[in-house]
């Protein structure tokens, strides 16, 4: 069954799209009109079906992902990948699609993205679609779902380009402004909504609170968890630099440093944070030539033995 995806025009006079290698254009266009997508934008792929589809190496396939992390057009978790602004063009409307697209969810793996997807879900349906998406998900995914409502914000008008955005503190902003001339990638700043009961010290907004549980949760040596908030509170990354935290930890974590000796050398997260480690260069034990995505190292030896690529 034949399922068409709408891709703005645009998106070739966008500069963050501009920026890309000629790699990571094609990747980004093959996620958007992927087979093995679907109408949420979130979904299952192992890197060796991408690799299969484009004709390419690990290798390639890794540098041109992690390029698209790095601008944050996309988040990936083991083989899931969410597309950040596919709704935005592709939106879910009315109560058949919306069962559709829990649906669709519910076949794919458990994973902390969607949350993140929920959040861009409500930011492009009506509360009714909405509301019909949430009651259709499985419990697994519904319990850690929190929708609170917004709180009020005040807006401006650009004055260069004519548009509103919202206004929110430096520690509620979850995304850069639009760029002059307007950006098809770059996303309006919105509020996180807050807990009634407060995000815990030394946090000052409850998203960077989230956020570094997110990242204590996925760091393998968990010492000295005070010392690591105060230097995340100091970071206050955004959506972007998040997803290249992550990312670039999920490349030490497969590293032959972080894997000798049951770990022993593995830093201190605070340590790790300080020195910007999720920038350094690793030697991983998948193969493949340079950096490899999350969860490469549990299949990218079968791809390497049984599937032949052609380097373009």
């Amino acid at each position: 069954m034949s399922r068409y995806v709408n891709i703005a025009t645009r998106v070739w006079h966008d500069e963050k799209f501009r920026e890309l290698s000629d790699d990571a254009k094609t990747l980004f266009m093959y996620l958007l009109s992927s087979p093995h997508s679907n109408m949420c934008g979130l979904f299952y792929l192992p890197p060796p079906y991408a690799c299969h589809d484009l004709n390419w190496s690990a290798g390639r396939y890794a540098d041109a992902l992690n390029k698209l992390l790095c601008k944050g057009m996309v988040f990936a978790e083991g083989d899931i990948v969410l597309i950040k602004n596919f709704l935005r063009y592709n939106p879910i409307r009315g109560p058949k699609q919306a069962v559709g697209a829990a649906s669709r969810l519910n076949e794919i793996p458990a994973n902390s993205l969607i949350g993140k997807f929920v959040e861009i879900l409500k930011e492009n349906t009506s509360a009714k679609d909405y509301q019909q998406f949430i009651d259709t998900l499985s419990i697994p995914y519904r319990y850690p779902i929190d929708t609170p409502s917004i709180p009020d914000t005040d807006t401006d008008t650009d004055t260069e380009s004519g548009t509103e955005s919202t206004c929110a503190s430096d520690d509620a902003r979850v995304c850069s402004d639009p760029q002059p001339g307007g950006s098809v990638e770059a996303e309006e700043v919105t509020a996180t909504p807050e807990a009634k009961s407060g995000p815990r010290s030394p946090f000052k907004s409850k998203r960077q609170e989230q956020l570094f549980d997110e990242f204590w949760g996925q760091y393998p040596k968990k010492r000295s968890k005070g010392q690591a908030e105060k230097v995340w509170q100091k970071m206050c990354p955004d959506d972007e630099l998040f997803a290249e935290i992550l990312h670039g930890l999920s490349l030490a974590k497969t590293s032959a440093d972080w894997q000798k000796d049951g770990g022993q050398f593995i830093p201190y997260p605070a340590t790790w944070l300080n020195a910007k480690g999720w920038k350094d260069e690793h030697n991983t034990q998948a193969g493949g030539g340079g950096t490899t995505p999350r969860g490469w190292p549990t299949i990218g030896g079968w791809l390497n033995d049984k599937t032949e690529v052609v380097e373009q």
